[in-house]
């Protein structure tokens, strides 16, 4: 009889402590995809702010390889003293 009341007791411990995780599942679940919501808004703006960077990265490069190639190279270089 003894053990049959400890096994009661230790299984209505145990259901309590189950009900208690699973009435605050939902929960928890609304908070964790508020906030994975949240990265992904974040997620978004950034791969934006990239892809407008290398836009701006490649347009400074193709304007630089622009005014390096119309400047005129003489062999002597541009006061001519690098062959003396």
């Amino acid at each position: 009889m003894e053990l049959f009341g400890g096994f009661m007791i230790m299984s209505i411990l145990l259901g309590l402590f189950f009900a208690a995780v699973w009435l605050s599942l939902p929960v928890l679940l609304l908070g964790l995809r508020r906030q994975i919501m949240e990265s992904h808004t974040t997620l978004i703006r950034l791969e934006g702010r990239i892809a407008r960077l290398e836009q701006q990265i490649l347009h400074h490069q193709a304007s630089a390889n622009q005014s390096a190639e119309s400047i005129d190279t003489v062999s002597g270089g541009i006061d001519g003293t690098v062959e003396r």
